[in-house]
């Protein structure tokens, strides 16, 4: 296939704000964490109309909308009511079916980042992990009923260890106070001897337990999450789930192999879902006196459906979902011009470089050659790029429909019954089959749809993995476009990390399976049907550049670790002096990254000093001092901090920002002018509370975070100064200090 480029892309910028948004969270998030983002993510709304959000995320239970408008179709003249009342009709149906939706405009986004910022990180607190989407994939195996300890625990003992080989991943124990569940779940920990955590809602039952332990297995350490604790590294954790949920975001997901949840048929409140949905262990035991809840709903199901999925390449290894057989169609066709953010290819410059005959041609043609008559979906580009894909099926005789949410609900449904019965082999779509709907005997996927968005490519992966009767298994056709190494589709290689690749072979698929076809050769079936195999391997590149960041040091981290002023290291790499050991250029933006090893390297290339325990007081002091400045927010701040934090360092962000603003309102009492008249805070009047925490929160606060010597509540509801400095400062010192402000507030403004 060939494509005249000599044109340049569009400049069409419709998706400016979107990259707007996308390079707000991954500031605040972390750039690996936009692949949880699901851009034009389908819903129906509650008259059954299709419907897109802009960004969708869903973590645990939560489903969380942003979204990005224009004012324009607002305001008068071009305001429309028509549009105004769809909007409204669409908002209404998103908060009727449970999302958590969040709006900005695009001048907001551009203009205001810091404050969009601030909101994103009010509104995502309490959504621990940002976990991804995995709808599509099979719940924990649940034990077909709960175990009632009636006879000695070693009954409980030998049945949990029984539905564990047989595959089950959650289990529950029931009966009376007194009866022994805490001293099999401990015994049952014992013998694994992976690290646990045990999860309580009283202090009383922690401290029962960990005597528990300590008598029971008296070789493992204990460790305690509760109030100012947090010692996640023992082999066995005990922790009150209020003071775990504070600090999800500070242990790994990952890290505890066995998950003891007691009392729990308190497991429907929001906290425990929260911590069922975070971790990942191998294994969830839950313990109870009460197995019965007054809705009726058991709560082994409510386990079950909140506990954190199994990775889809873990649930075809445990034969849950149907093995994937792959075959790679590489084209030429050149994204390489393509632009792209974090999450999305340019939606129009796409569109332009995939849609054409050539490419739809050999997508067809693909079918026709080797897998003709078997069900199966393309996935396209766009909803036009579905209808003439399917139109280019049809032309070869092949039943075949497009779908897509701008078709009447009648006509689409009976478009999936038709496919469903087998009246249809092929259904093309864009994004209306990501997720709500089922039909387990699809055989054939053709990714004929590149995306970013892993999210996105695993949901689509998804509608192909059910098992079905007769169904050997699921074959993929990935078509594989040029592309640059940090642009680079999904594929099927990529989502399971399987770096070797021979067409027509496993890409994922139980042990016993891949063992027999290396010793036996495939099955004749897949032979005759693909004609396609053959013996050798080919190496595949699965570098995830999104899970290679994830555990390095952005170049604003490394700043601030290492003390240096906002933008010092980025413009060193700028100026060819640093050299980062990523450098990402997406969109318009260029990310930096630094590999943790290299950060005192860094600190001696240039001078840098970190702030440590041993001396932040010296150098707050020496911070402090130096007052250089072209405004006199920096010194206000620390005399507005002095004269309100309270006995621990701490105070209110509202109490600070009135201390903060008091002192201008009292120039101006006074006659004299608040600040510079170029500066914000010379129109103090003027200003909303609001507006003023946006001036602290700024400049001013950031020059002291920046050296770790302040911080703030991920919430904003508090500043405080950091313990290691608050515990040196003594009555004479903070005197000190603000005889320290006093002096560069006087000075400033006598110049």
């Amino acid at each position: 296939m060939t494509k005249d480029t000599s044109s340049p892309p569009s400049q069409h910028q419709s998706t400016q704000p979107e990259d707007d948004f996308i390079s707000l969270f991954a500031e605040l998030f972390g750039l690996e964490k936009t692949q949880l983002l699901v851009p034009e993510f389908p819903v129906l709304d509650i008259e059954g109309g299709a419907r897109y959000i802009d960004f969708a995320l869903r973590a645990g239970s939560k489903k969380i909308a942003f979204e990005v408008d224009g004012p324009t179709h607002y305001q008068p003249p071009a305001f429309d009511r028509h549009k105004y009342e769809d909007d409204l009709l669409r908002q209404n149906s998103l908060m009727h079916q449970g999302w958590q939706v969040y709006r900005w405009t695009d001048h907001e986004l551009d203009q205001r980042r810091e404050r969009v910022k601030e909101q994103l990180a009010l509104f995502l607190e309490r959504v621990p992990g940002l976990l991804d989407m995995d709808d599509f994939l099979p719940k924990q195996r649940a034990s077909k009923a709960d175990f009632n300890l009636r006879t000695h625990q070693q009954d409980a003992l030998d049945w949990l260890e029984r539905i564990r080989a047989e595959g089950t991943t959650i289990a529950l124990l029931g009966h009376a106070t007194g009866a022994g569940k805490t001293f099999t779940a401990i015994e049952d920990a014992r013998r694994i001897g992976a690290p646990v955590l045990y999860v309580a809602h009283t202090k009383n039952l922690i401290r029962q337990t960990e005597r528990a332990v300590s008598a029971q297995w008296p070789e493992a350490t204990t460790g305690l999450i509760q109030g100012g604790r947090c010692e996640p590294n023992a082999q066995f954790v005990l922790a009150t789930v209020q003071s775990l949920n504070n600090r999800l975001s500070e242990i790994d997901p990952g890290h505890f192999r066995y998950l003891i949840i007691d009392e729990a048929h308190h497991a429907a409140a929001d906290s425990y879902q929260q911590v069922l949905a975070y971790f990942r262990p191998d294994f969830t035991l839950g313990l109870t006196a009460t197995p019965e809840r007054p809705d009726g709903k058991p709560i082994l199901d409510i386990f079950r459906d909140t506990a954190h999925r199994l990775s889809l390449k873990e649930a075809i290894e445990r034969d849950e979902l149907a093995p994937i057989r792959c075959v790679r169609v590489k084209t030429n066709v050149d994204l390489t011009r393509v632009r792209f953010n974090e999450v999305q290819y340019h939606r129009q410059d796409l569109e332009q470089a995939i849609t054409i005959p050539a490419r739809d041609e050999l997508i067809a043609q693909t079918y026709l050659d080797h897998v003709r008559g078997r069900k199966a979906v393309t996935f396209a580009v766009n909803i036009r790029h579905g209808e003439a894909l399917a139109e280019r099926y049809r032309s070869q005789g092949i039943p075949a429909r497009a779908v897509s949410g701008q078709m009447p609900n009648k006509e689409r449904d009976a478009v999936l019954d038709a496919f469903a019965c087998g009246d249809l082999h092929m259904l093309c779509a864009c994004d209306l089959l990501n997720e709500g709907w089922d039909c387990p005997d699809i055989e054939v996927l053709l990714m004929a749809r590149p995306t970013l968005s892993k999210i996105i490519y695993m949901q689509q992966l998804g509608r192909g993995t059910r098992k079905a009767p007769g169904k050997d298994c699921l074959l993929v056709f990935d078509f594989v476009d040029n592309a640059g190494r940090y642009n680079q589709s999904w594929n099927v290689h990529r989502a399971t990390g399987n770096r070797q690749y021979r067409p027509g072979g496993y890409a994922a698929a139980p042990k016993h399976r891949i063992e027999d076809e290396e010793r036996n050769g495939p099955q004749d079936a897949i032979i005759l049907n693909l004609g396609l195999w053959t013996e050798y391997f080919e190496e595949i590149d699965v570098f995830d550049w999104q899970s290679t960041v994830k555990d390095m040091l952005p170049v604003a981290e490394l700043e601030r670790q290492l003390t240096a002023s906002e933008g010092y290291l980025r413009n060193k790499v700028l100026q060819g002096e640093l050299t980062p050991d990523h450098d990402l250029s997406l969109g318009r933006r260029r990310y930096f990254y630094f590999a943790k090893a290299r950060k005192q390297a860094i600190a001696d290339q240039f001078g840098l000093k970190p702030v440590t325990a041993a001396n932040i007081r010296e150098r707050f002091f020496e911070f402090c001092e130096d007052m250089d400045m072209s405004a006199s927010y920096k010194p206000v701040l620390l005399r507005a901090l002095l004269d309100t934090v309270d006995e621990d360092g701490k105070v209110s962000l509202s109490l600070l920002t009135l201390a903060f603003r008091d002192f201008y309102l009292d120039r101006l009492n006074c006659g004299l002018p608040a600040e510079k008249g170029k500066l914000r805070m010379a129109r103090v009047k003027e200003l909303s509370e609001s507006e003023i925490q946006q001036v602290i929160l700024g400049m001013p606060f950031k020059k002291y975070a920046q050296r770790g010597f302040l911080d703030y509540a991920r919430d904003l509801s508090q500043v405080r100064i950091m313990p290691a400095l608050w515990k040196q400062l003594d009555g004479q010192e903070l005197d000190r200090l603000r005889g320290v402000a006093e002096n560069a507030i006087t000075a400033y403004f006598a110049r």
